[in-house]
């Protein structure tokens, strides 16, 4: 998918990239540098993040959630 960036730096991300990846309206971004590339994610609010580390602990959680981000990354 190609998007362009518009006269004041905006991107917008396609919309099934969008609710694949969890980027629903008003997600704030946080812009990674990874070899080269720029990689969006979706900056967790308080909120969203209430009961997602239930049953393991945050290291672990971390962990794999970062492994599946780099297979996701690597294709």
């Amino acid at each position: 998918m190609v998007t362009t960036v518009n006269p004041k730096g905006q991107v917008t991300i396609p919309e099934p990239l969008r609710n694949r990846y969890g980027f629903p309206p008003g997600t704030k971004v946080v812009w990674l540098e990874r070899g080269g590339d720029l990689v969006p994610k979706p900056l967790l609010s308080v909120e969203q993040l209430r009961g997602r580390f239930h049953g393991g602990t945050l290291t672990a959680t971390l962990l794999k959630e970062r492994a599946r981000d780099r297979k996701r990354e690597d294709g």
